[in-house]
Order: C-alpha cells, then sequence, then structure tokens
C-alpha cells in the first residue's frame, strides 16, 4: 500500500481454483474469477459459498508476497491508492514428482485446458468443451466420440494417467470437476 492508504485484501490459495470459476483460458479474462467477491451470486456460483480464503487490511507500506496461481481481490478503503507489481518468472519442474500435490493437480487441471484449447480453436472451445463433458457424462457404450473431441478425450486419459490418475472413474471425477465448473454455465454475462 501506499500514500497512506488502507486496502482490503482477500486471498484464496490456488488450490481453490474450481470454487473460483475463473474464465476459460481463451477468455480476455483468462487468471481471473467470474464472482464478483463482494457481492457473489451463489445461484450461479454455487461452490464459491465454500472456497477457504484469507482476509487482512493492508496498512501503508504494508509488503504481500502472492504465490503463484493464488486468486487475490482487493479493495481500497480511502480515496488515494498507489499500488506497485513486480511479477518473477517461476522455474519449471525439472521432473514430474513421486507424489502430485493438490496444487500439482490444479496446475495439471489448468495446463490441460491450455492443451485442450489449441487443440479446439478458440472459436470452438466452449462448444467442444461441452461437448467432451456430454461424452464422458455418457460413459462406455454411450454418445459416441466423433473426431477431434475424441482423440482429446483420450489425450486426456493418457495425460491423467501420466501423473497418477490411472483409474477411469477417478480421471472422468476429474475432468468433469474441470469441465462442468469453466463450461456447464454461461459465462458469457460475467466479468
Amino acid at each position: 500500500c501506499g500514500g497512506g492508504a488502507k486496502k482490503q485484501l482477500l486471498l484464496f490459495p490456488f488450490v481453490e481454483y474450481e470454487k473460483l470459476y475463473p474464465f476459460p483460458v481463451t477468455h480476455p479474462c483468462d487468471r481471473q474469477s467470474m464472482v464478483d467477491v463482494a457481492r457473489p451470486d451463489l445461484e450461479a456460483f454455487p461452490a464459491f459459498a465454500t472456497a477457504s480464503g484469507q482476509y487482512t487490511t493492508l496498512q501503508p507500506a504494508d509488503l504481500v508476497f502472492l504465490p503463484y496461481g493464488w486468486f487475490h481481490w482487493l479493495r481500497n478503503d480511502d480515496a488515494l491508492s498507489i499500488s506497485l507489481s513486480f511479477w518473477s518468472l517461476s522455474t519449471k519442474k525439472e521432473r514430474v514428482p513421486d507424489v502430485f500435490s493438490a496444487h500439482d493437480l490444479t496446475l495439471v487441471r489448468r495446463n490441460l485446458e491450455k492443451h485442450m484449447a489449441a487443440r479446439f480453436g478458440a472459436a470452438l472451445f466452449p462448444q467442444r468443451m461441452r461437448r467432451l463433458l456430454r461424452l464422458i457424462d455418457a460413459g462406455p457404450g454411450g454418445e459416441t466420440s466423433d473426431g477431434v473431441v475424441g482423440e482429446v478425450l483420450a489425450e486426456a486419459r493418457t495425460l491423467l494417467g501420466a501423473v497418477q490418475v490411472a483409474d477411469p472413474e477417478k480421471q472422468d471425477e476429474f475432468l468433469r470437476s474441470m469441465l462442468r465448473v469453466r463450461f456447464e454455465g454461461e459465462w458469457q454475462g460475467h466479468g
């Protein structure tokens, strides 16, 4: 905080990712939550009610370190406030971990979504992600996989197997949670 101003700060760890309803990676508001934290619409975003964040009031000259991926919300308490941000490039892990933490799996979700966006293309991304969700919900012997959507599902399953989510039911659960939060509802009216 600068200029003698106070700010309210709310932080959410990266593992709360799905409960914060981030915009899809192809949206201009990528890395931002669809939830208005000051006035959350719990009908549209019900999982936000269970999100666990940390709240504080920043005093003048306070310094805050935000770990990679943490969501933050700020509100000025005073009319004039100045903030400075410095970004650090995070280093990539050199090897695949033996055990994937909740944080690691959140990174997998985001990177998997980025891969899917690249394969589907931005224009068809939301539509094809909803198609992918229907394909997963139909289960084996249900809806048939078609073209690129079926290919992307197979690629996702291969990736999830590599990150220790080998059981097909657990893979479906992982993908459903990723897709429902981001693509089942309408996010165009938010942000």
